[in-house]
């Protein structure tokens, strides 16, 4: 999908370039592996779209862009420890081959090296950056403890994963100097996308579809909530509307802004990429509930 964007091949290439820089080291090497496996770089890309948006050059949002990518892939690797995580992304975790020491280390490594990074930005840019880093940590304790009605997951899923993409955002406005109201648009898009993606994910994982990522232990989410609750046809049915409804608050906010009109559709196609096909596959599942 994202492929042909110049965007993608943009971040794609200074993250290869990064691991060119990583030292020849057992940690350089748990690292590179890391940062190699495929994924979406939908949180990077929606960073440089977002200053996009509002007439900022692609070359000077990148750096930020891999901060976010590299705190991303780092929040994973700890992910993995904490859940057992054997496989992610169709790949053996970085716990599964290199175990949970050098795991541990690699990820404090890409938490240290996004630092680096963000810090030739704005006060307001670190800020935004650092905030969302504690949400995450915080999430992620959540999700491990304290989840047991949808009030409560959607606190948990805000910090852990929508947090993240609302920052993301946020620092991309932030670099082009985008207007306040604007800023705070954008972050509504940011926040109900990653709520969005973070609804299906766990409908994906309550149906049994493959998600390319296999763990020991299983987390309390929304679909599991909704379906001690209701029959599994009706809990799928709720999470479905509750997606449904956070894309379109999403593009909502969008059409809201002021920002270019070519930046604006391909965060849009973002939604829509991270979500449709998704839910039509789970729709698709609805008579074996």
């Amino acid at each position: 999908m994202f492929s042909g964007w110049d965007e993608y091949r943009l971040i794609n290439s200074e993250i290869v370039a990064l691991v060119d820089q990583l030292p020849r080291s057992a940690l350089g090497e748990a690292v590179g592996y890391i940062l190699s496996s495929p994924g979406k770089r939908v949180r990077p890309l929606i960073l440089v779209s977002s200053s996009q948006a509002f007439g900022c050059d692609p070359t000077t949002s990148v750096d930020a862009s891999l901060a976010v990518e590299m705190v991303h892939a780092a929040s994973l690797v700890h992910d993995d420890i904490l859940d057992w995580g054997v496989e992610r992304r169709g790949m053996p975790s970085a716990f599964e081959r290199y175990g949970d020491e050098v795991a541990i280390l690699s990820g404090d490594y890409m938490i240290s090296r996004s630092i680096d990074l963000i810090s030739s930005y704005s006060h307001r840019v670190i800020k935004a950056f650092s905030g969302a880093c504690m949400e995450m940590a915080e999430g992620e304790l959540l999700d491990l403890t304290e989840v047991s009605s949808p009030e409560e997951y959607y606190n948990c899923i805000y910090k852990k994963t929508a947090s993240l993409f609302e920052a993301s955002v946020e620092i991309g406005c932030l670099i082009a100097c985008a207007p306040d109201e604007d800023v705070a648009r954008f972050k509504r898009y940011g926040s109900n996308l990653g709520l969005a993606y973070q609804i299906l994910d766990d409908l994906e994982e309550y149906l049994g579809i493959s998600q390319g990522k296999e763990s020991s232990k299983t987390s309390m989410t929304l679909p599991r909530i909704y379906g001690d609750i209701f029959s599994p046809e009706n809990s799928l049915e709720i999470c479905s509307k509750a997606i449904k409804d956070h894309c379109a608050e999403a593009k909502k906010a969008l059409k809201e802004s002021s920002g270019d009109g070519l930046a604006l559709s391909r965060l849009q196609e973002i939604v829509d990429y991270m979500t449709q096909r998704g839910l039509e596959e789970c729709r698709s599942l609805k008579s074996l509930c």
